[in-house]
């Protein structure tokens, strides 16, 4: 373990009974003096991440859940779903040309749920296209934090990128947002989002079907010409951006989860086997470290966790690192919350983490069940 991770663990280690160390944990939303329009903002924006939405608000016409807490509740508001799980299916078609996100169809999200639960007429079908011959199932992962990560410069995540010990060789997945403008992707299983405004907007219209600025255009099926619409269904945005607004801000204001416990045995283990490669236990905001446990980049994780779905430059066997901060609240995990146990998840790891996960397999026990308390810890 290098000299200035020590430094930092040992700051760590001697201050989990506080929220932040000087270089250490990000302060909260609570440690700041906001101003009563933004503390009003995120007031909202805490009710109407509980708000179940209607067909008059805009949820649908298809929609797979209406209401955020549907699957950002575990252990508290912003977390998981029930039992670690809040899923959704992402849909495409691979064809020898590449893959086809079906957006004429619904893609790229399947959508379980349609208005005529609620009662209204429709006549879209929800659920997986039949031209889909690709799906993938990802789980909502925990919010906390989400605000810390979205300060993070650019340059910071692309200092990260390149070649690392084991064949690691991290890459940003470079993409526009909204205002036109090339940003490195920190939100999402494969990056694909580079700011939390946006992601939570996107979120809006995937998973309730509520368009905005920032997400106009509904992915619901294209219906038929000379139909009706179905209610939910506009041909113009349904929130003006002030709900997408006022959720970003309370997204915002959930702090990272303090880690419950604290292993310098554990932490110099994760380093050895080479966890930290793509696991980088901090990175800088201003004069703060946070201690995320991600690098943000992207990295090829094997054929066993290729879902063939493509997403900016991100392919089937790339996927975004995940941050590990909060990992003692997380009863699922991997991207589609296949593994129950952090075992499983690491054996699960291929690709440029061949290496680390065959030096974790040959820990004996008693190494390995120190590195497990670390990482159940954080």
């Amino acid at each position: 373990m290098d000299p200035r991770t020590t430094a930092l663990l040992l700051c760590r280690l001697t201050a989990l009974s506080v929220t932040m160390c000087v270089i250490g944990w990000p302060a909260s939303a609570n440690d700041h003096q906001h101003t009563d329009k933004q503390a009003s903002r995120v007031s909202r924006g805490a009710l109407l991440f509980i708000t179940r939405f209607t067909p008059e608000q805009g949820l649908g016409p298809l929609f797979n859940g209406a209401s955020c807490v549907t699957c950002h509740a575990i252990p508290t508001v912003g977390g998981m779903g029930p039992n670690g799980l809040g899923t959704a299916t992402r849909v495409g078609q691979l064809t020898s040309v590449g893959f086809d996100p079906l957006i004429s169809l619904g893609g790229p999200i399947a959508r379980a749920h349609s208005v005529t639960e609620e009662n209204k007429s429709c006549d879209l079908v929800a659920g997986i296209p039949a031209r889909a011959n690709v799906t993938s199932v990802r789980n909502a992962p925990d919010l906390h934090g989400t605000g810390a990560i979205d300060a993070i410069p650019d340059a910071e995540i692309a200092v990260g990128a390149g070649p690392q010990r084991d064949g690691v060789h991290g890459r940003p997945n470079w993409v526009t947002t909204v205002d036109g403008r090339k940003r490195i992707g920190r939100f999402g299983w494969k990056a694909d989002t580079a700011t939390l405004r946006e992601f939570v907007a996107n979120a809006f219209r995937n998973e309730l079907g509520i368009t905005s600025p920032l997400a106009p255009i509904d992915l619901a099926p294209i219906g038929k010409s000379g139909r009706h619409h179905c209610p939910g269904e506009s041909s113009s945005p349904e929130d003006d951006g002030t709900i997408v607004d006022a959720v970003t801000a309370f997204v915002a204001a959930l702090s990272p989860l303090n880690p419950r416990t604290a292993s310098f045995q554990g932490a110099a283990l994760f380093s050895s086997i080479g966890c930290d490669a793509c696991h980088q236990p901090t990175l800088s905001l201003g004069k703060r470290r946070l201690w995320l446990y991600s690098d943000l980049l992207l990295h090829d994780l094997g054929p066993d966790l290729d879902d063939k779905v493509t997403q900016g430059s991100a392919e089937g066997r790339d996927w975004r690192t995940t941050p590990l901060w909060g990992l003692h609240t997380r009863p699922r995990f991997l991207h589609d919350g296949r593994a129950r146990t952090i075992s499983e998840a690491v054996l699960a790891h291929g690709g440029e983490a061949t290496r680390a996960r065959l030096r974790f397999r040959l820990l004996p026990k008693k190494k390995r069940d120190a590195l497990l308390v670390f990482l159940s810890g954080l």
